[in-house]
């Protein structure tokens, strides 16, 4: 998707479809991309350093062969595999090996066992997150200012406001699960769907920095009774789910009818779930990647800085300082998040 006068981000590559597939011949990545079973499948063909997408996400039956995995992974490539609903099924990323990580991993459990560390750290997260939601609501132009202290309270209240934004026709009234677990509820509506994908997109992301620090991504401090997912990412992805809802609101709202959610991009099965085409989720997953890429000034102490002394980072770069400053917390070289 191409906008005019704008930043175009290409690094996300989506594959659908019986028999897309990743495979290498001739020292190249072969991308294979199969989404309708009536047209001839599309092919790419990419040295791996020469690659454009940072992430590729898969959904649905294909093949990836160990020798593109290992290659993707050695060169910090995140694979992220969907089922067909979008929720995820696993992540696969490089992970940290060297005495750096192992003293973090150490760090982390001494963290885990102290009750007042981790009641310390869940309050941090929930603050965030509440203060995210405010921010959202602000932006698309929402009266609500206050939100409860109670997680679930605060929830409903953000998602019967969210609601209001969302054109009735895609039927959506409020959240229908809190996704990034295993759970048997499919969505029921496009924008529950829209949501379920970004969500794994973005925990996909999440888990890349994790890992990539040495981390174990199985010991959170909020979740820490969360089965079906990897509690340290569902604690981590909480202030950064805004992204998400923005690029789904957006969509839906967009001004140029080409780009919004068209009503004959999904259909329903016949228990009610949702079932998306291809088409609508590599153009959602697009307007997500640039929402990534957007940039704020933030007060981070590495790296050339403007004349106010504050840094132009990435949204989700905001995400791997706060794993740094988790990292600094959990080594005592810092009281405070």
């Amino acid at each position: 998707m191409t906008l005019k006068n704008q930043k175009n981000h290409y690094n996300t590559k989506f594959l659908k479809g019986y028999g897309h597939s990743i495979s290498v011949k001739n020292s190249k990545i072969i991308l294979k991309d199969n989404h309708d079973p009536f047209s001839e499948p599309t092919t790419e063909e990419w040295f791996v350093k020469n690659m454009p997408y940072e992430k590729i996400v898969l959904s649905g039956k294909g093949y990836v062969s160990t020798e593109a995995l290992s290659l993707l992974s050695q060169n910090n490539r995140n694979v992220i595999l969907l089922d067909n609903h979008g929720k995820p099924v696993t992540f696969m990323n490089g992970m940290m090996d060297s005495l750096t990580a192992t003293k973090y991993r150490m760090a982390q459990y001494d963290t885990f066992r102290d009750e007042s560390k981790c009641e310390y750290l869940s309050q941090q997260i929930i603050q965030a997150k509440k203060e995210s939601q405010l921010k959202l609501l602000k932006l698309i132009g929402s009266e609500v200012t206050e939100l409860s202290d109670k997680e679930n309270v605060s929830a409903i209240t953000y998602w019967k406001e969210f609601a209001k934004f969302i054109p009735e026709k895609y039927g959506f009234q409020s959240r229908n699960q809190s996704q990034i677990r295993n759970s048997k509820n499919n969505a029921t509506d496009i924008i529950n769907a829209l949501l379920n994908y970004g969500y794994s997109v973005l925990a996909g992301e999440i888990s890349k920095y994790v890992c990539g620090f040495g981390l174990d991504p199985y010991f959170g401090f909020m979740h820490k009774s969360h089965t079906g997912f990897q509690p340290l990412v569902y604690d981590l992805i909480e202030p950064f789910r805004w992204l998400v809802d923005y690029s789904v609101y957006k969509i839906a709202n967009n001004k140029e009818k080409r780009n919004r959610i068209k009503l004959k991009e999904y259909s329903y099965t016949k228990d009610g779930t949702v079932v998306i085409e291809h088409a609508l989720i590599k153009r959602f997953l697009e307007l997500l990647e640039r929402q990534f890429s957007q940039e704020r000034k933030y007060d981070f102490r590495y790296g050339k800085k403007t004349e106010s002394g504050l840094k132009s980072v990435q949204e989700i770069t905001l995400a791997k300082i706060l794993i740094q400053s988790l990292l600094e917390f959990c080594l005592m070289k810092k009281d405070s998040l």
